[in-house]
Formats: structure tokens, sequence, C-alpha cells
């Protein structure tokens, strides 16, 4: 495993991370515990999860293997999220998370999930939710601060400017990229870390594979391989969070830090070959994937519509 310091966290963190929002059948536990268990012992360190995640099975999932890892010698580091903001329940789903994942504190608990927008930003900051998680700071139930976004490059510069999060869990792949990776850069300039989620695009690059297929530049390379190493290989991204389902899932997304990350020649060549398979499709086709991309709540209208070089109001 290879590791990386996340920003001014001033943690070692795995470069693979991992993930529990799309589990399957999260009610077979003990498949999942295992699974977690198996990627802490492959020399995954860092775990994300929410309160609502895997129809609410999430985060005992992850408290059972938290048993197991306790006994272990490698630090592990959780982050979990809430959408709410107010003091009262906000404190409420703090302290039910402590007790679901058996941990006295976490690594981040945040309620600033899945901003997409300045507007967002300013709206939670107006409620005063930065001033609950310092306060859980203060009070040693959390330990940094973080923001779980989905953003474009203009609208996450400035928020990353404004206020010195210790890390981002950012929403980033070959979809979005020329969209969102300015805001990467602005993040690791700022002394945040950042996490980048959905390296697979919420599943979509292998829904589509017969146009994602393209971003496959390496020999021997599988579509998950190739999309994980095109993320892995941004210099602003500290780790990449996957959810995987089975051992194999995570041996596949590991075998990736066998091979030297990406040169800038070949970060480009994944966009050229991705164009040139994208206009050797008709137009129908190109608009019946933007509206498929744009089905997902973490891929934006105006990306997909770019992406697929097509009318945005047709996706």
């Amino acid at each position: 495993m290879k590791y990386t310091v996340l920003g001014r966290s001033g943690i070692s963190v795995s470069r693979i991370s991992m993930g529990t929002h799309h589990l399957n059948d999260p009610a077979d536990m003990d498949k999942h515990v295992q699974n977690f268990l198996y990627a802490y012992k492959k020399g995954i360190n860092f775990f994300e999860t929410s309160v609502t995640y895997g129809e609410g099975y999430s985060e005992l999932i992850l408290g059972e293997a938290v048993k197991e890892m306790k006994k272990g010698e490698r630090p592990f580091f959780i982050m979990s999220k809430t959408h709410a903001g107010d003091h009262e329940t906000f404190r409420r789903d703090l302290e039910n998370s402590l007790k679901r994942l058996g941990v006295d504190s976490i690594d981040a608990f945040t309620c600033l999930w899945g901003v997409k927008s300045g507007v967002e930003w300013s709206g939670a900051k107006a409620y005063g939710v930065l001033k609950e998680m310092e306060r859980a700071r203060e009070e040693g139930l959390i330990k940094h601060i973080a923001i779980s976004a989905h953003m474009k490059n203009q609208e996450l510069e400035p928020i990353v400017k404004e206020y010195p999060f210790d890390y981002s869990v950012q929403g980033f792949n070959v979809v979005n990229s020329a969209y969102r990776a300015d805001g990467l850069k602005a993040t690791w300039e700022s002394g945040a870390g950042t996490i980048a989620m959905n390296p697979l695009a919420t599943g979509d690059i292998l829904k589509y594979s017969h146009i994602f297929d393209a971003i496959r530049i390496r020999e021997d390379q599988s579509l998950v391989q190739a999309a994980y190493s095109y993320v892995l290989s941004i210099p602003w991204v500290h780790s990449v969070l996957g959810t995987f389902n089975s051992k194999e899932q995570i041996d596949e997304a590991l075998s990736v830090l066998e091979e030297a990350p990406y040169s800038e020649a070949e970060l480009k060549k994944v966009q050229t070959c991705l164009k040139e398979r994208i206009r050797g499709t008709s137009l129908k086709e190109r608009i019946d994937t933007g509206k498929g991309l744009r089905q997902r709540p973490y891929i934006l209208r105006e990306e997909a519509a770019d992406l697929m070089e097509v009318y945005p109001l047709s996706v």
C-alpha cells in the first residue's frame, strides 16, 4: 500500500480509501464486515460512511469491523456525515454515530455533505454549521473539519480559500475532470487534502463501457483500473474513494498502485481518446448517454453535455 499525508490534517492515508454508499444487500452485514477487514488487512486505512448509507446499516457494518481493526497495529480513520445543521440534531446524530461505530471520537463528522454550489455553502455557513463542527472538535468528539462536495472549479476555489478545511471529499472522475480539476488544485494550494470520490461516476463509466472503454490506454488494463489510474494520477488528489462489494473489487482497485502514475502526456491521451470515441457516435447516442449521466446527482448537467458535445438542455 502507498500512503500520503492528507493536507493540513497531518494524517497518513492510503492512496485507495473505502466508502459505504453503494453496498449491495447491506443487510448481509457479515459479508460486508469481512470486506472491510480484508481492505484493512491490505492497507486501506480511511473509511467513509454516513448516518443513512446502506439503508442505515453502513455505520453498523463498519462498527463491527472496527472491533477487529482496533486489535491491529495500523491506525485507521473514519469520516461520517449528516444532513442536520441544527445543534440538537447534529449532536444527536454525532453521538449516535460514535455509538454505532464503537469509537469515542471520529476523524471527521461533517454536515457539509454534498455541497454543490457557493449558494449552498453560504446558506450553510450562515446557519452556523461551522461553529457546530468546531465545537465538536474542541470537545474532542471529532478531530478534523471536512467538506463533502460536488462542485465546479469556480464554486470550490473561493470556498477552500475562505475556510481552512483539513480536507475535502470531492466528486471527481474522467467525466467531470474538465470542470473540477482546477478546484482540486486550489484545494491543494490552500493546504487542505483531497479525497476524490466517485471514480467510476457511480458506476456509469461501466454502464456505458462502449464509450468509456476508450480510456483504457495501457495494455491489459481493465476499465475499472483505467478509471482509478486516471484519478490517482491527478497530482492534487491524495486518495481515491471507492465502494467495494467483494474482495475481488478491492484487489482490482489496489492493483493500480503497482503501476506508475500516468504521465502528463498519458493524462492528455485519455481525454483525446475519449473525445474521439464520443465524436464517433451518433448524436442520439450522445444525448441518451448524457441524459443517463445527468440522472446521477453527482454529475452536473453542463458536465455531461460538455463531455458528450451536445446542447445542454437536451440532457
